[in-house]
């Protein structure tokens, strides 16, 4: 079973799929959710049969089977776990694929290690403050009451990451995201502590520091991290493109099982 040593020390657990002679991809998660919730996106990837990639999927600090550190932590200390997912591959550069809490590693990484960064696919994320838009007082409310910390709850949880067209199919669509959090179920330590290292995520004075390409994809219906939020970072990096996709709220991959392949493949290293 694959561990990196991260910051602090903690064991950081990943996956890995694909031949490492293929371009690297990093598939972020966001918050307390582990790399399992990429469902079939890995493995897909790394069979794709025009342009394969060496797919690296990482727990991050609190989920999966990684460990859970003592004190709290930040958001560059979970960049930190990235590049050290790198180096226990042997990977020298990678695109990185982070979705809401996950954009906002990717960012600290392209900020902490420009080196490493060969790529950016930014979904669903923020500069945070006090650049970035902060949602709703209801979807805070169903945020902090959602099944993230207490089960069965579904109608709050898929407020948070569907558009309101698919509310009535809900049960269905987040059937297999259901299960994983059956099979294990985030603590609420681990949403406290990882909540902790987003209210103190901001990298808008920082952005234009990025040499990194990004795409930047958002939901014209996402509630939880709203679609101001991918205009400013489009703005404020300098190599960068927005994609907007209509009807489409947080929960990106949801909707459209082809945005990292799409996105990526502009990204991808030549050679």
């Amino acid at each position: 079973m694959p561990f990196a040593t991260g910051s602090g020390e903690h064991r950081v657990h990943f996956k890995e799929y694909g031949s490492r002679a293929n371009p690297t991809i990093v598939l972020i998660q966001g918050l307390v959710l582990d790399g399992r919730f990429w469902l079939q996106m890995p493995t897909e990837l790394a069979a794709d049969a025009e342009l394969p990639w060496h797919v690296l999927v990482p727990d991050n600090r609190g989920v999966g089977q990684s460990d859970m550190p003592k004190r709290p932590w930040t958001m560059g200390d979970m960049a930190d776990d990235i590049a050290a997912v790198l180096d226990a591959t042997g990977v020298r550069t990678a695109v990185l694929a982070g979705i809401s809490m996950g954009g906002m590693i990717a960012q600290h990484v392209a900020l902490r290690h420009p080196e490493r960064v060969s790529g950016l696919v930014l979904m669903a994320t923020t500069p945070g403050l006090p650049h970035g838009k902060l949602p709703g007082l209801r979807t805070l409310g169903d945020l902090f009451g959602s099944s993230l910390l207490r089960r069965g709850e579904i109608e709050s949880f898929a407020r948070l990451i569907l558009p309101d067209a698919e509310l009535p199919n809900a049960r269905e669509l987040l059937s297999g995201w259901f299960q994983l959090m059956r099979e294990q179920a985030p603590t609420r330590r681990t949403f406290l502590c990882q909540m902790g290292a987003i209210g103190t995520h901001s990298t808008g004075s920082r952005l234009r520091q990025i040499s990194a390409p990004a795409q930047i994809v958002t939901g014209d219906e996402d509630r939880l991290v709203p679609a101001r939020n991918s205009e400013i970072l489009a703005a404020k990096i300098r190599r960068s493109r927005l994609e907007v996709l209509p009807g489409v709220a947080h929960g990106i991959p949801l909707m459209d099982r082809l945005v990292v392949r799409r996105n990526a493949a502009l990204l991808r290293p030549s050679g």
